[in-house]
This record gives C-alpha cells, sequence and structure tokens, in this order.
C-alpha cells in the first residue's frame, strides 16, 4: 500500500483573503491564485484539505452552520474553476469562548495537531477510494 499523498491548507489569509470574521458570503474572496494553485496539487494527486481555527464560532460572532455554508461556497468556487477541495476541517473553539463547551482546552485548534491528524486520516482514506 502507497502513503497517501496530500496537501493541508489554511483557509483565512492563505486561499482566501482575510476578513476578519467573515460572516457574510460576499465577504469571502478567493485570492486570484488559489484555483489555480488548487488545481495545480489536484494535477499532482494530492489530496487538497482545509484546516481552519474558527474562533469567531466560539466568540459567538459566526454561527457554526455558516461556516458550513462558507465552505460550501468555496468549494464551488472552486469547482466552477475546476478545482477541487477534498474535506474542510474546522476548530470552533477559544479560551475565551462565550460558551463554556467551546472553552475548554482541546487538541483541534492549531498549532494543536489533533484537526491535522483527523483530518491526514480521512486524507488517507480519500486516497484510497
Amino acid at each position: 500500500m502507497s502513503a497517501a499523498r496530500a496537501v493541508f491548507l489554511d483557509r483565512d489569509g492563505t486561499i482566501i483573503e482575510e476578513a476578519g470574521y467573515p460572516d457574510r458570503l460576499d465577504r469571502i474572496v478567493l485570492y486570484p491564485f488559489s484555483v489555480d494553485a488548487v488545481r495545480t496539487l489536484n494535477a499532482g494527486g494530492f489530496a487538497v484539505v482545509v484546516v481552519t481555527n474558527q474562533s469567531g464560532i466560539a466568540r459567538g460572532v459566526v454561527p457554526e452552520p455558516f461556516v458550513g455554508e462558507a465552505h460550501r461556497y468555496i468549494a464551488d468556487r472552486m469547482a466552477a474553476g475546476g478545482a477541487r477541495i477534498d474535506a474542510f476541517y474546522h476548530c470552533p473553539h477559544h479560551p475565551e469562548a462565550i460558551d463554556p463547551a467551546l472553552r475548554g482546552p482541546c487538541d483541534c485548534r492549531k498549532p494543536q495537531p489533533g484537526l491535522l491528524r483527523r483530518a491526514a486520516a480521512a486524507a488517507w482514506i480519500l486516497q484510497q477510494a
């Protein structure tokens, strides 16, 4: 069995312009190079996985369902340009969360490795399909 090939990308400031806490789709702007870069990674046989801290959820600024909507929007924009993001993973936690359930220590908030480990395990599965 060969090793899976995957690339893990951050979202804000990497594939989309930094916009604070984007809470509307019109605030999500892909960089001009993002679609081409992801398409090139796809052509190279890499699974492309986005891993992102989303503390706006914990701070009560962005509802968690919107994060999923934003990721579908980004995936659709990529697909329109012939690029594919295989999966999105986000961490909703933050030490200053308004919801105590999102405040405690977690292993998924970058730079902790939990989110990357889960994404890496899934990327292996994606490569086997």
